[in-house]
């Protein structure tokens, strides 16, 4: 840590220019955040240190360009695009069977673990260090003891492994709750098996559990299923999960009405899907990217292009941006210490591994319109830090349109086309955009694969004066820190 604090000290920033915005692409898309000068915020800046810390699941830089193209065109820019400071960060996990050995491909679990600890961890893994399976400490654990409120928010359920990072501790991801607790998955580890973690073991218990009765603040995302389930049964008061987390201090809503009137009631668990929330659009006729077939000729078959459209399955359902803002309201009211906030966009990832380009971007255009929440709040709170990231990179990159495979088949005298699955899409500006999925096998190939490049860190706030260009997950931690003045 030492070496990493030095280089943060020490490193010049590189000039950063700004994006433009095109204002006129705002009005083609509905907007959540029209009321951010309104009296529910904090007329007045206070003392108290904030962060923020937002993780846009699976946003790589591949991502990123795909939504802002499709959506603002070759000049528009996101909001976390316009944040002064920039860097790109480094991802690695270590291996489980040896830790002193990296793997350059990670997963959620291990990534939030290090965002959250600032120590690396090995994949699947819950703060949890590799092969010895010990405990470790987590930024909002220690907010939590120098007395600043916390919470999480999530467009996945809470017991996922993003959320579960920051508050819980297990051998493996898959701990979700009671049920996942006895089951033994051949695929894992034995070091990571989560009958390690039932209490009559010795272990804290499941996720849900865990989450339940660690005095969180706000805890918003989805996952009903996980905390309505049995707790172990030595617990002699024959509550379930969700009843322990009620007796704990925590009021439950499950829908956006009842979310509205929750505002500066206390303690807070919004659970409001089963699972993962819906995402907000999807392509036209539910249309993904496709493989690309032959004729009798053996002249490629290119899938025709489609635009996205809203997911009906979504109506009803919190935006990521009102649950955020509901968040801040609740954790800022009547606060002079301050506060840690982590809000993820979850199913940008999830949606890559499905090859659904328009649920990538919706949902990260909905995790855009959140961090414009969070950066209201901070015009008004000169004292909150807010940091941008993602935890890993995915599949799905911008290709050449047909025509260019179709130029180079008629050049060579042989079919040339993309591998993988192949989607073309007819963005708001009416430009053509391809994108490509080629990092699982097809047809039986079924789901996309993580990769191991660097993601973006955008931050705005205090302290962030020397932060050099190229970091690591650690670093992100240690200026969370810094900022809260935790140990």
């Amino acid at each position: 840590m030492v070496g990493i604090t030095n280089c943060l000290r020490v490193a010049s920033l590189a000039s950063r220019k700004a994006f433009a915005i095109l204002a006129a692409i705002f009005l083609l898309l509905p907007t959540v955040f029209s009321h951010a000068a309104q009296d529910e915020h904090p007329s007045r800046a206070t003392s108290s240190n904030n962060v923020i810390l937002f993780i846009g699941d699976g946003m790589d830089e591949h991502q990123i360009t795909m939504a802002r193209n499709y959506l603002y065109g070759p000049d528009g820019a996101f909001a976390m695009e316009q944040m002064p400071v920039r860097s790109s960060v480094r991802v690695l996990a270590l291996r489980e069977d040896n830790p002193k050995q990296f793997r350059y491909v990670a997963d959620s679990a291990n990534t939030a673990s290090t965002l959250a600890t600032g120590l690396l961890t090995s994949k699947g893994r819950i703060s949890t260090s590799a092969a010895k399976d010990a405990d470790q400490k987590t930024i909002l654990e220690a907010a939590q003891e120098k007395g600043y409120r916390t919470g999480l928010v999530s467009t996945a359920s809470l017991t996922d492994a993003t959320p579960a990072a920051f508050a819980a501790h297990a051998s493996h991801r898959d701990c979700q709750s009671t049920k996942n607790m006895a089951a033994i998955n051949p695929i894992q580890a034995k070091t990571q098996q989560c009958n390690r973690d039932l209490k009559k073991h010795g272990g804290p218990g499941s996720i849900a559990e865990q989450l339940a009765t660690a005095n969180i603040d706000v805890l918003l995302g989805g996952g009903l299923t996980f905390f309505n389930q049995p707790i172990e049964y030595q617990d002699n008061s024959r509550l379930n999960i969700l009843e322990k987390a009620q007796s704990h201090g925590l009021r439950l809503v499950t829908t956006t009405n009842s979310l509205q009137s929750a505002v500066n009631t206390g303690q807070l668990l919004g659970l409001f899907a089963n699972g993962h929330l819906p995402v907000e659009w999807r392509g036209e006729n539910n249309r993904r990217a496709e493989l690309i077939t032959t004729d009798e000729q053996g002249k490629a078959i290119f899938p025709t292009p489609f635009s996205c459209e809203k997911n009906p399955s979504h109506k009803g359902t919190p935006t990521l941006a009102n649950m955020t803002e509901h968040a801040l309201q609740a954790l800022s009211h009547n606060n002079d210490q301050g506060f840690f906030l982590m809000v993820e966009g979850a199913s940008i990832d999830k949606q890559a591994h499905k090859r659904n380009p328009c649920g990538q971007i919706g949902e990260l255009h909905a995790f855009d319109q959140a961090v414009t929440i969070g950066r209201q709040f901070a015009a008004q709170q000169p004292n909150t830090l807010i940091i941008v990231t993602a935890d890993h990179g995915h599949a799905g990159q911008i290709v050449p349109l047909p025509e260019s495979y179709q130029a180079a088949s008629k050049a060579i005298q042989l079919a040339q086309y993309p591998t993988g699955y192949y989607a073309v899409l007819k963005t708001l500006s009416g430009e053509l955009m391809a994108v490509n999925y080629a990092t699982n096998s097809s047809p039986q190939g079924q789901w996309e694969m993580h990769t191991g490049t660097n993601v973006p860190a955008y931050m705005e706030g205090p302290g962030l004066d020397n932060v050099p260009i190229l970091i690591d997950q650690r670093d992100i931690n240690y200026l969370m820190r810094r900022h809260l003045k935790l140990p």
